[in-house]
């Protein structure tokens, strides 16, 4: 299950889409300097859309779930997960308010921005942080994720994180896109992103992050809860 304060961090890798470079066997470069082609391919993204298949592993029972969907995503702040698979739920920041939207139970869990305690990589989701300000950046060896001629750079908060505890980019050598997006949790949970269809500055329309709950739905403050 992804939490409300973990919707920035699943969106962190989306850089850029791959194209043809990504065929072509460029020389290998430096961790600096890729850590510099990925920051830069993030800047120069402005919104985005991707399909996406999830693989979340539970370490602790060993139970493995799969999901898919569309993402949407616009600077400032603004992203949409839209799941289809294997039920329908919704994960939307509209720069103000995260909301994770259940139809089929008929519920919506609401959460201010600014009362929220969210990590530090919503900055550079944002559009305001760098990768190397934020994490401790080196080479992950971890081969189970991306192709032998991709770069895999693992990543670890600078200032300590509740909700978890390294990310893995898995990024094209040729164009530096980030294809994959590994979140390990404190528990030793493992949730694996692959985006597929992904297309840049394809001018996505700011009514993709209205939304307002249909009516019947119960909605959930959760900034309020334990409040008086």
């Amino acid at each position: 299950m992804i939490t409300l304060s973990l919707i920035p961090l699943l969106a962190a890798g989306y850089v850029a889409p791959a194209s043809a470079a990504s065929q072509a066997q460029p020389a290998r470069l430096e961790l600096p300097a890729v850590v510099a082609r990925v920051q830069s391919r993030y800047d120069q993204a402005k919104d985005f859309q991707a399909h996406f298949t999830q693989t979340y592993s539970r370490s602790v029972v060993g139970r493995v779930s799969v999901s898919a969907g569309q993402v949407h995503f616009k600077k400032p702040g603004r992203m949409r997960w839209d799941y289809d698979k294997p039920e329908a739920r919704m994960f939307l920041s509209n720069g103000q308010f995260l909301w994770l939207y259940e139809p089929e139970e008929k519920q919506a869990f609401k959460q201010d921005l600014k009362t929220s305690q969210l990590p530090g990589a919503l900055a550079f989701l944002m559009g305001r942080g760098r990768i190397a300000d934020e994490f401790e950046v080196t080479w992950s060896n971890d081969t189970r994720f991306g192709r032998p001629d991709d770069y895999r750079l693992s990543l670890r908060p600078k200032q300590p994180q509740s909700t978890y505890k390294s990310i893995v980019f898995v990024v094209d050598a040729g164009d530096f896109s980030v294809r994959e997006s590994v979140l390990v949790d404190q528990q030793g949970n493992v949730n694996h992103f692959v985006f597929s269809d992904l297309k840049i500055n394809a001018k996505v329309s700011d009514e993709v992050f209205r939304w307002s709950p249909p009516a019947g739905v119960r909605v959930v403050d959760t900034g309020k809860l334990g409040k008086p």
